[in-house]
């Protein structure tokens, strides 16, 4: 058998995968089970409730004093009571992002957070490998000051704690609405705007006991990303472009602006027979033609 002939064999072999049936499956996943430690989730649950307050009862101890120095009448004392209020609220979410990132630093320490794919292979009582472990972890600590931070009085805080915390990567004019934030590998640059209900994801599994990806998510400058839609790790948003609403976004699929041309779908595609004019209602396309006129004037 020549070489060439036997390289055909091995490849012809190496991609010769047999789809397995829902039924296989659960007989294969019948006697796995998945297990994770409970006590170091329940450790961040303290470390993240209770360390915070220790700064808030300095701080609140510090006004104390200031009003017993400056003799401070109580009916004045009642009328900043709504701004003491207020300034705990922010250095509670403040404090708690600052804890986190010294936890952030820690387990990176440990096992540095990396893009890849990595094996979810269950031990009797953890994942088999070292780095799943420490992102179930940094995943876990990311989710209270994230929720917290979107649904406070400062709402732009999110930002602030996902590029501190978290380090990613967020420029300042980011805008978030209620979205589903990705908690790592994030890539947000200037005037990126993310809408209502918009799921960003740097993770996925391919199943219960499938492998675990990694990737980076980007949206560049002015990118947009329009209500409930979706994007995958590795995905892209190339500058100036915009997708519409319950667009899907594949893994490692870049989205590249062509014109005017109007992206939408699952996956999101370029619709060059359909631009976005048409697809508007008579009533709003006559308004948005008025709104071309007068730009153009």
């Amino acid at each position: 058998m020549s070489a060439t002939d036997q390289q055909l064999k091995s490849k012809k072999h190496r991609f010769n995968f047999h789809k397995k049936t829902s039924d296989e499956l659960a007989d294969e996943w019948a006697e796995k089970s998945v297990e994770l430690p409970r006590m170091p989730f329940f450790y961040i649950n303290i470390y993240q409730f209770c360390m915070p307050i220790f700064t808030l009862i300095a701080i609140n101890f510090f006004i104390y004093y200031l009003y017993e120095l400056l003799s401070v009448q109580i009916i004045w004392q009642i009328i900043f009571l709504p701004l003491i209020f207020i300034i705990d609220y922010f250095m509670y979410i403040w404090s708690m992002t600052k804890l986190c990132k010294i936890l952030h630093w820690y387990y990176n320490k440990k096992s540095p957070a990396k893009t890849g794919v990595y094996s979810r292979k269950f031990t009797k009582h953890n994942v088999a490998d070292q780095a799943v472990h420490y992102y179930h972890l940094r995943g876990f600590m990311y989710k209270w000051p994230v929720f917290i931070s979107k649904k406070s009085i400062f709402p732009w805080m999110v930002n602030f704690v996902l590029r501190d915390m978290a380090a990613n990567k967020i420029h300042k004019d980011v805008i978030y609405g209620d979205a589903f934030v990705s908690l790592e590998f994030t890539d947000l640059r200037q005037g990126a705007v993310i809408m209502d209900g918009v799921t960003l994801s740097s993770h996925v599994n391919d199943s219960i006991f499938g492998n675990l990806t990694i990737e980076e998510v980007t949206v560049e400058k002015n990118g947009v990303m329009q209500t409930n839609s979706i994007m995958a790790p590795g995905g892209t948003i190339s500058e100036g472009t915009a997708i519409g609403p319950k667009t899907y976004v594949p893994k490692s699929w870049r989205i590249e602006r062509d014109d005017s041309n109007f992206i939408y779908g699952a996956p999101a595609k370029k619709y060059r027979k359909t631009p976005f004019i048409e697809l508007l209602p008579n009533s709003y396309k006559e308004q948005w033609l008025e709104k071309q006129q007068k730009i153009q004037k």
